[in-house]
C-alpha cells in the first residue's frame, strides 16, 4: 500500500473531528439536527483551514445512508464513497482551471436530473473566485433557486473577488486561522498515533512555522518525521527549517542586553555557518521579546529559556527592540544579502539606548526649597490693570464664600460674561476709530480759512462757469 500523507490520512470526516472552527462546526451541527439545510454554502479562510474538508462532510452529512444527520456513520457505502472520491453524485471542480463560461454550462448541464446513488447532488467549486465574470453570470440563476436535490458548496481564499450578487445567495462562513496553541495540540494527537517520539520544541516549533495552517503544519510534519524517522528532535526539526532553536534566541538576547558585542557577532557567524534563514530568527527574536514585555506586564514567568533575562531588561529597551525587529524583518529584502541586513538590526539594538525621563531632567541649582518658595512669593503678577485686579480679588472671596452648587453656576456664567466684555470692547474700539477718522477728515486747513473740500467746490464752480461762457457776449450758449 503507498504511502498517505498526514494531512490527508487524518483529514477529519465528521463535524466533530473538525479542529479550531467551533462557531462554524456548531452552526452547521444545529443546522442539520434541525433540519434546516441551506441551498448554497460558501466557506472562506486562508489555506489549510479546512474549507474543502467542511465541504465533503457536508456531502455526507446530506447523502448517508441514515437520512440527513449532522454524524454521518462513515461506513455505509455512500460515506466511504464520498471519502475515496468515486461518488458521482458528488461534483467537485476547481475554479481556478475550469473558469470559462462553456465550462460552467457544461458543468449545470445535468443539474435538472435527480441523483443517482444518494439523496441529494453536492456541488463543490473550490476557489471559485477564479471563475470569470461571465461564469459567474451563468451560475447565478442556478444558484438562488436550484433544484431541491442539489446543494452548492463554495469555497474561497479570496472572498473580495466574489461578486456580491453570488455572495448574497450563499450563507457564507469565514473560517479562522488556527491558534499555535490549537496545532500544536493536533501535531502531539497525530504523532502519538503515528507511534513517533518526540520533545516539546520540535512541536511548538512545527506549530509555529505552520502560521495558522493545519495542512502546512502536517506537511512540516512529514518533511521532519522522512529527516528524523521516529524521534522528532528540535535541533533536527530547526536545522531543516533554517530557523534558530529556543537556546540560540536566547543567546542573542542575553548578548543584546549585556552589550556583549564580542559573543552577539560570533553567534551571529555560527547562525550563517549553519545556513540559517534570518527571516525566522528575527522572528524568534519577535517572539522572544514579546514573551519576555507580557511577563513583566502581567507578572507571569517568560519561555523557560528566557527566565534568566526577565530581570535583565527594562520595558523601555523591550518595546524599542521590538519595534527595531519589526522594522528589520520588514527591510530585510532590500538588503545586499540577509547576513548584511540582520548585522544591522544587531547595531541598531546595541547602539541605540531608550532615554530615561529622569536622565533628561534639568541638574538641581543648589537653592533649598525654602529659597524657592521666598522667589516665588516675591514675584508680583502682572496684569492689565486695577480693575482686574479687583474683579479678580472680588471673584475669589465669592467662589470661596459661596456653597459648591454655586461655585459651579459661577464658573459657567464666566464665559457668558467675559463674551459680553469683548463685544463692548469691540464696540467701543470701533466708535473710537469713527470718532478719530471724522476729526481727521475736518483738519485740512487752519481755523482761519475754509475747509479743503469748500475750496475744491468753489474751484470747481469757476472752472465749468468759465467752460460754458460765450466770448462774445459772455452768455451761457
Amino acid at each position: 500500500m503507498s504511502y498517505q500523507v498526514l494531512a490527508r490520512k487524518y483529514r477529519p470526516g465528521t463535524l466533530a473531528e473538525v479542529v479550531g472552527q467551533p462557531q462554524t462546526v456548531k452552526a452547521l451541527v444545529n443546522a442539520f439536527d434541525r433540519q434546516q439545510l441551506h441551498h448554497a454554502y460558501l466557506f472562506s479562510g486562508t489555506r489549510g483551514v479546512g474549507k474543502t474538508t467542511l465541504a465533503r462532510i457536508i456531502a455526507k452529512c446530506l447523502n448517508c445512508e441514515t437520512g440527513v444527520t449532522s454524524t454521518p456513520c462513515g461506513i455505509c457505502a455512500n460515506c466511504v464513497a464520498i471519502a475515496d472520491g468515486s461518488f458521482v453524485d458528488l461534483i467537485e471542480v476547481d475554479g481556478a482551471s475550469r473558469n470559462k463560461v462553456e465550462e460552467t454550462r457544461e458543468l449545470l448541464e445535468d443539474i435538472a436530473y435527480l441523483a443517482t446513488m444518494g439523496t441529494y447532488k453536492v456541488y463543490i467549486i473550490d476557489e471559485v473566485h477564479a471563475l470569470s465574470d461571465s461564469s459567474f453570470q451563468t451560475l447565478l440563476k442556478s444558484l438562488e433557486e436550484p433544484p431541491e436535490h442539489v446543494k452548492f458548496v463554495l469555497a474561497t481564499t479570496n472572498p473580495d473577488k466574489v461578486p456580491v450578487t453570488v455572495r448574497s445567495r450563499c450563507i457564507q462562513f469565514h473560517l479562522r486561522t488556527m491558534s499555535i496553541e490549537t496545532i500544536d495540540e493536533h501535531l502531539r494527537s497525530v504523532l502519538d498515533q503515528e507511534g513517533i517520539r518526540y520533545d516539546d520544541a520540535s512541536v511548538r516549533t512545527l506549530a509555529r512555522l505552520g502560521q495558522g495552517s493545519m495542512r502546512d503544519a502536517l506537511s512540516l510534519t512529514d518533511q521532519a518525521i522522512a529527516l528524523c524517522g521516529t524521534d522528532l528532535a528540535e535541533a533536527a526539526v530547526v536545522d531543516m527549517l533554517g530557523c534558530a532553536p529556543q537556546n540560540d534566541v536566547a543567546l542573542i538576547l542575553e548578548h543584546l542586553v549585556r552589550r556583549d558585542r564580542d559573543g552577539l557577532f560570533s553567534a551571529v557567524a555560527e547562525l550563517v555557518a549553519r545556513g540559517v534563514d534570518f527571516s525566522e530568527v528575527l522572528a524568534g527574536l519577535e517572539n522572544g521579546v514579546h514573551s519576555l514585555a507580557m511577563a513583566k506586564a502581567t507578572h507571569t514567568s517568560p519561555d523557560e529559556a528566557l527566565v534568566d533575562l526577565l530581570d535583565q531588561c527594562e520595558t523601555a529597551w523591550l518595546q524599542q527592540a521590538y519595534q527595531v525587529l519589526i522594522m528589520g524583518g520588514r527591510d530585510l529584502q532590500y538588503a545586499p544579502e540577509p547576513r548584511v541586513g540582520f548585522e544591522m538590526t544587531m547595531l541598531r539594538l546595541l547602539d541605540f539606548v531608550p532615554i530615561k525621563i529622569e536622565d533628561s531632567a534639568p541638574e538641581p541649582t543648589g537653592k533649598s526649597t525654602e529659597n524657592v518658595e521666598r522667589t516665588a512669593d516675591s514675584v508680583t503678577p502682572v496684569v492689565s490693570n486695577s480693575t482686574d485686579i479687583t474683579q479678580a480679588s472680588a471673584t475669589q472671596t465669592d467662589i470661596g464664600s459661596k456653597s459648591p452648587e454655586e461655585r459651579r453656576k459661577t464658573w459657567q456664567e464666566q464665559p457668558i460674561r467675559m463674551q459680553a466684555k469683548r463685544t463692548e470692547e469691540r464696540r467701543a474700539e470701533k466708535e473710537r476709530t469713527a470718532n478719530a477718522k471724522e476729526a481727521a477728515m475736518q483738519v485740512f486747513t487752519s481755523e482761519d480759512e475754509p475747509p479743503y473740500v469748500q475750496i475744491l467746490k468753489d474751484r470747481f464752480d469757476a472752472e465749468f462757469d468759465a467752460e460754458w461762457l460765450d466770448d462774445e457776449n459772455t452768455q451761457p450758449r
